[in-house]
């Protein structure tokens, strides 16, 4: 019998996620780098890179290298719930 051992995620981490689960729910594609840098407020786009690269080692998303809005949803993505403790970012495009 395997067992799946999902790795905790960080409060950026679960942030970002749900960043991303949300946009491609409301707007059906998924969102580029800078548009979670400027959404969650990263000051680095370089620091969104290593959180998508933490994501995907995870197994929360999947990755096409080159291509513009390659983020992909996984189905441990689909299991993901967000706590309620972290603030919920609304999107003024919406």
């Amino acid at each position: 019998m395997a067992r799946t051992i999902r790795m905790p995620l960080t409060d950026q981490q679960k942030k970002t996620l749900f960043y991303i689960i949300n946009h491609i729910d409301n707007k059906g594609f998924p969102p580029t780098i800078p548009e979670i840098q400027e959404k969650l407020g990263f000051r680095n786009p370089g620091y969104v890179h290593k959180i998508l690269l933490y994501l995907e080692k995870k197994g929360y998303i999947i990755r096409k290298k080159g291509e513009h809005r390659s983020i992909r949803l996984t189905e441990l993505s689909e299991d993901f719930s967000y706590p309620q403790q972290l603030p919920l970012i609304e999107d003024k495009m919406l």
